[in-house]
C-alpha cells in the first residue's frame, strides 16, 4: 500500500487556513469601513452645530421705541391772568398750568378747547390761598416744589427729570404734558411785558422744529409754538434764579 507524501497531504490544510484568514480580513475591513463611515458622519454633524454657548446673548439691550414726528395733547388752555387781572394773578403761572394739567388727566372738555376765566379765576385764589396757608407765602417754584405742590393740592404723582429734546418728546408721546421753567423775555414772544420774569410753560406737544406749548402767560398762548432753540435759551436763562438747570416736570394720577 502506498503511502501519500506528506507534501500532499499538507495542502488541504493550508488552503483552509487562507480562506479562514480571508474571511477574517474581509470582516475586520468592513467592520473598519463601517466604524471609519459612522466617525465621519458624527464629525460631520457636529461641525455643522455651532456650540449652543455661543449663540447665547447676555444683558441684551433693548432700543427704544421710535418716536412719532409730531405730538399734540388735547390739553385745554386756561389763561394766567383770567379778565386781565395781573394785579393778583401776576404770579399765577404755576396755578395756570397745574390747572391745565388736572383738567387734562380728568379728561373734561370745554368749548375750543380753552377754559373760561371765570371758571379759572376762583380755582387760582383758591390756589394761593392755600399756598399762603402752607407756605407762608405764593412763592416761585421750581419744578421739584410745583411738583411737591401737585401732590398735597391734588395728591397727583410727579416726576423731576433732565431736560433734553428725547426725554421731552418721549414723555409727550407717552401721553404727559410736561411742564418747564423759563424766563419769559427768552422766549422772544412781543407779547410779554417790559420786564423779563421767571415762568413755567406748559408744554403740549411737538414737530420737527420746536414745541407747541400752552403758553398761560400771553393772549395768544393757545398751542403756541417755540423753536428748540429758543425753548433751550428760555430755560438755561432761569438757572441763575431758580438755581435749576434743563429740568422737567411731568404730573401724572
Amino acid at each position: 500500500m502506498k503511502h501519500k507524501s506528506s507534501k500532499q497531504s499538507s495542502q488541504p490544510r493550508q488552503v483552509a487556513i487562507l480562506l479562514v484568514l480571508g474571511i477574517l480580513l474581509a470582516g475586520a475591513s468592513v467592520g473598519l469601513y463601517s466604524y471609519y463611515i459612522g466617525n465621519l458622519a458624527r464629525i460631520s454633524t457636529t461641525a455643522s452645530k455651532p456650540k449652543e454657548t455661543t449663540l447665547k446673548v447676555t444683558n441684551k439691550e433693548h432700543k427704544p421705541a421710535v418716536l412719532p414726528a409730531t405730538v399734540s395733547l388735547a390739553v385745554p388752555y386756561a389763561a394766567q391772568a383770567p379778565f386781565g387781572n395781573w394785579t393778583v394773578h401776576e404770579e399765577s403761572c404755576e396755578e395756570a398750568a397745574s390747572f391745565m394739567v388736572h383738567e387734562h388727566l380728568a379728561g373734561i372738555k370745554y368749548s375750543d378747547n380753552r377754559i373760561p376765566d371765570a371758571t379759572v379765576d376762583p380755582i387760582y385764589r383758591t390756589m394761593k390761598t392755600w399756598q399762603v396757608a402752607h407756605y407762608g407765602s405764593e412763592p416761585d417754584l421750581t419744578m421739584e416744589a410745583l411738583g411737591k405742590f401737585n401732590k398735597e393740592y391734588y395728591g397727583f404723582s410727579y416726576k423731576t427729570a433732565a431736560a433734553d429734546e428725547t426725554s421731552i418728546k418721549t414723555a409727550l408721546a407717552g401721553g404727559n404734558p410736561v411742564v418747564v421753567p423759563v424766563m419769559t423775555h427768552s422766549l422772544q414772544n412781543s407779547m410779554y411785558g417790559p420786564v423779563s420774569v421767571y415762568h413755567v410753560l406748559l408744554i403740549k406737544g411737538f414737530d420737527a422744529t420746536g414745541v407747541i406749548t400752552n403758553d398761560a402767560g400771553v393772549g395768544n398762548g393757545a398751542d403756541h409754538h417755540y423753536d428748540w432753540a429758543i425753548l433751550w435759551q428760555a430755560i438755561d436763562a432761569q438757572t441763575s434764579k431758580m438755581n435749576q438747570g434743563r429740568v422737567m416736570l411731568t404730573i401724572s394720577k
